[in-house]
């Protein structure tokens, strides 16, 4: 009945217990209450944080002195040694029918930020590389940078930065995604964390699931998520996609590239995407043919942002793998807009009720 997904020796620190909750998403926690004062600590801190999971004490007796302890500490149930199979089964079924009036979700971020190219060469990475180090700015952010480009994926080259696995490793390292395996594929610059996608890459993708559980990781576990995405809409792109709460479209001032920008806002339009989409147009200068109203009217969107062309600038941070100083005033601008200006997500459609989230991270 119940399928154990992690087991601990000890009483793990506030900030172990949130990581470990957040990367196995667990429905029960079974607590060994024995220690009165550090289970006191720990089923605090899941009222607190994760109301919505389960909480079993365990524990060697039933005396009314434990069942008074196990109320003050908000338990659900209690298991006492040696458990006897017809208490422990009448147990979880009444969990189970807990669980099926109330899931035992847990918060995920609604900041899962994907920007897409409207052709390769506009800067759409550097626009992504820069915006993530603003992100990262405050000291409790945790945020994660994702480069989805298994063709031409440049976010190590960004950072100057070297996993020992990527994003095209994935298929290898097992069934689950877990804390575990994840910090094995991403590396760590202060506090952002890069998945580096191991471009360029021939053969077979990952999978849909796959790249669901990624995303449902991700969101479980970060603050702020940024996809660098390539300008093709393939399997692994319209995923994410679907999947982000903002999509933007990064284009240069010139013909060619806003043509593309077009097209590609007729298809994310196509695809019921439109209400997410911005604008952002890189590398503006004084000297340039087209004004923004212009560039508004050829893609038919609004520009949310855009950002000035300094290619020595951004060259000379690239080889430093750091932000590029004469972006930053705009980076920054961007970075605010979005925490006061977020786009309202559309109501689902009837059909979309109906989607399937894996409350595990397994696939088969």
């Amino acid at each position: 009945m119940v399928h154990i997904s992690r087991s601990l020796d000890n009483y793990p620190t506030k900030e172990d217990l949130r990581r470990l909750v957040r990367a196995w998403a667990p429905e029960i926690i079974f607590l060994n209450v024995e220690s009165e004062n550090m289970a006191a600590v720990i089923a605090g801190q899941l009222e607190a944080e994760f109301p919505a999971i389960q909480r079993v004490a365990l524990h060697s007796s039933q005396n009314a002195s434990v069942f008074r302890m196990v109320l003050r500490l908000h338990m659900s149930q209690l298991l006492a040694s040696p458990f006897e199979r017809s208490e422990t089964i009448q147990i979880l079924d009444q969990i189970q029918r807990d669980l099926e009036a109330r899931p035992a979700t847990i918060n995920s971020t609604d900041r899962f930020f994907a920007f897409m190219p409207a052709k390769a060469g506009v800067g759409a990475s550097t626009i992504a590389a820069n915006a993530t180090w603003a992100f990262s700015q405050p000291k409790d952010a945790v945020v994660l940078l994702a480069d989805f480009d298994m063709h031409s994926g440049v976010t190590g080259f960004m950072f100057d930065k070297e996993a020992d696995h990527k994003l095209v490793d994935i298929p290898t390292l097992g069934k689950t995604v877990d804390e575990e395996s994840w910090r094995r594929i991403v590396v760590s610059v202060g506090n952002i964390d890069l998945l580096l996608s191991g471009a360029p890459h021939v053969g077979e993708g990952l999978s849909q699931a796959q790249i669901a559980q990624l995303i449902l990781f991700a969101r479980l576990n970060y603050n702020i998520v940024s996809v660098d995405l390539p300008d093709t809409f393939d399997e692994i792109t319209l995923a994410v996609l679907r999947e982000s709460n903002r999509i933007f479209l990064v284009t240069t001032p010139e013909l060619s590239p806003l043509r593309l920008a077009r097209l590609k806002m007729l298809m994310l339009q196509k695809l019921d995407l439109g209400d997410k989409v911005s604008l952002l147009v890189n590398r503006l200068s004084t000297r340039m043919e087209l004004g923004i109203e212009e560039i508004e009217k050829s893609v038919g969107t609004k520009v949310f942002m855009s950002f000035p062309c300094d290619y020595a600038d951004v060259t000379k941070a690239i080889r430093a793998g750091r932000p590029a100083p004469k972006l930053a005033a705009s980076v920054n601008k961007f970075a605010e807009l979005l925490d006061h200006n977020p786009r309202p997500e559309k109501p689902p459609r009837f059909i979309e009720r109906f989607g399937i989230v894996p409350v595990r991270y397994g696939y088969r």
